[in-house]
């Protein structure tokens, strides 16, 4: 395991490069330890219980950062709104990790993938429903009681929602994201 995943999962460090506000950083371990917990109730093994929780503490760690330094990171193609993602994953591998998986995840976890596996869907989830999140807290820790089981059911949710927040603001969908919701209603 790679040392940046490693602190990460075990003690919540960010890596020196990170640019996150003090609320930002909670709302990442949040989601880390909402990760750690649906790992444990999966069953998985410890090193995979520091990997979800390093991929939740990571996700957003560059979210602060100013919008031409990210794009500069990232390349074209991404919506200011979700740019973070694809550049806190490139630093990340720029920084040595190679955990394919684990880099996608992070990457689309505000946009979603139609490759994403287990770890990539649980992000999305835990990213929209961690327990600090403001607004309609009732229904999502109704939706949180489904999993880590129902995970299908709530991703179908999760994913509507977001799309419909797009849709009713008149914003374009990225391909992959239209590409994910088709995989979920299909299976």
């Amino acid at each position: 395991m790679h040392p940046v995943i490693e602190r990460a999962g075990m003690a919540a460090e960010l890596p020196s490069w990170a640019q996150c506000r003090p609320r930002r950083r909670e709302h990442g371990v949040r989601v880390g330890d909402l990760l750690s917990t649906w790992a444990t109730g999966l069953d998985l093994p410890e090193c995979e219980r520091i990997r979800w929780r390093a991929a939740g503490v990571l996700h957003d760690a560059l979210k602060d950062a100013p919008l031409t330094e990210l794009h500069a990171i990232a390349g074209q193609g991404w919506p200011d709104p979700v740019v973070h993602a694809p550049a806190c994953a490139d630093r990340l591998g720029a920084d040595g990790v190679e955990d394919r998986l684990l880099l996608e995840a992070i990457r689309y976890h505000p946009v979603g993938h139609p490759d994403l596996d287990a770890l990539g869907e649980y992000l999305i989830l835990a990213d929209f429903l961690e327990p600090g999140r403001s607004g309609g807290s009732g229904n999502r820790a109704r939706l949180r009681e489904l999993l880590p089981d129902g995970s299908a059911e709530v991703l179908t949710v999760v994913v509507g929602r977001r799309l419909r927040r797009l849709l009713d603001k008149n914003r374009p969908l990225m391909s992959c994201s239209v590409d994910f919701w088709n995989r979920l209603v299909r299976e």
